[in-house]
């Protein structure tokens, strides 16, 4: 197994040896936060194809596409099976049979779960990032010295397991010639909001918020934004999150992968549309009052952007996450599911659902 130069394993093998080590331990040891253990395959309900996704937490075009019938007018239900448990992604629950769709996650971590022996792939563009609804907000507190990101030096910042933390800062950090290993990047529990209460402690000096927890503590007082994800990449790019499933799911059911994508496409182009009224249905699932809902620029694509891809493979390259060529575009993501019947330019998408929360 390759080690990095510093002697310790590079992401690839982390990623191989995790995956791996949750496969062998089996469903038993898997432990999805509230589920009730189903692990049968998906089955007819009422005439709809059951489609099982971890539930929740952070504003998604998934709750829309649910809330507002459009899965339902594909024939689809969606089973929401519980939040995931520390340190467990939705790949490693596709591949013990837990759910069949990821909703969350970028193609780096696709790629990961790929070198894990996790036959997953994605379908579907989530968000994207834009000046006003950036992926990763930067919080620091109130009173903080901190002016921009090339302060970060000799500070201690939130991070996880994920390219959007750690790795775009340090692509920051790099790119204008500043040693990252002066930055201490704490790895907290991956519980909401869990970030954003350590800085307000001082136990850190700066958080990668996602949402809906920085548009929270912004909300709550005593935080401010020192830059975001934008202010890094000034692409759309840096947000671009995709959605997915296993490569067995998507050759026995290509009809309700079609499906979703299809709901999925409708959901983002009723959010850009809509946008105050999805904060309100997003805010009803999540139990939070609409105006803490902070959301993302969701892709009016109707499949994944080739250029913004490659970015991200070569991204997850340099950064990596895996050797240059390892993996391809196709073994990543496809395009061959693309929503026909639902143009970007039809106003009309979601209007019969307004008033419908």
């Amino acid at each position: 197994m390759k080690k990095s130069s510093a002697g310790g394993l590079t992401p690839a093998a982390v990623a191989f040896s995790i995956g791996m080590a949750v496969i062998v331990a089996g469903a038993a040891a898997f432990g999805l936060a509230g589920c009730e253990g189903k692990k049968q395959a998906a089955q007819d309900s009422g005439g709809k194809f059951k489609l099982r996704a971890v539930t929740q937490t952070t504003f998604s075009e998934t709750i829309i596409a649910d809330r507002l019938g459009f899965f339902a007018d594909e024939g689809i239900e969606i089973e929401y099976v519980g939040a995931l448990g520390r340190g467990i992604t939705q790949f490693q629950a596709i591949e013990l049979g837990e759910i069949d769709v990821f909703t969350q996650g970028h193609l780096t971590s696709v790629g990961q779960a790929r070198l894990a022996g996790i036959k997953v792939k994605a379908v579907s563009p989530g968000f994207i990032d834009d000046p006003d609804n950036p992926h990763v907000l930067y919080l620091v507190r109130e009173d903080s010295p901190l002016k921009s990101l090339d302060d970060l030096p000799g500070t201690k910042v939130a991070a996880s397991a994920s390219v959007c933390t750690d790795g775009f800062l340090k692509r920051y950090l790099k790119g204008r010639g500043i040693d990252y290993s002066t930055v201490e990047f704490i790895s907290l529990s991956g519980q909401a909001g869990i970030a954003e209460q350590s800085l307000v402690q001082g136990l850190i000096d700066v958080t990668t918020s996602h949402t809906p927890q920085g548009g929270i503590a912004l909300a709550a007082g005593g935080v401010r934004k020192l830059a975001s994800s934008w202010d890094i990449f000034h692409s759309p790019s840096a947000g671009l999150a995709v959605r997915g499933f296993s490569d067995k799911f998507i050759e026995e059911h290509p009809d309700i992968v079609q499906g979703f994508v299809n709901a999925e496409y409708r959901a983002r182009v009723f959010m850009k549309k809509n946008p105050a009224y999805s904060r309100i249905v997003g805010g009803e699932y999540l139990e939070l009052p609409a105006d803490e809902v902070s959301s993302n620029s969701y892709d009016q694509n109707k499949n994944i952007d080739t250029q913004w891809a490659l970015e991200w493979i070569k991204m997850s390259e340099d950064e990596g996450y895996w050797e240059k060529g390892q993996l391809t575009p196709d073994d990543l993501y496809t395009n061959a599911f693309v929503p026909l019947d639902v143009p970007a330019s039809d106003e009309d998408i979601g209007r019969e659902y307004l008033g419908k929360p």
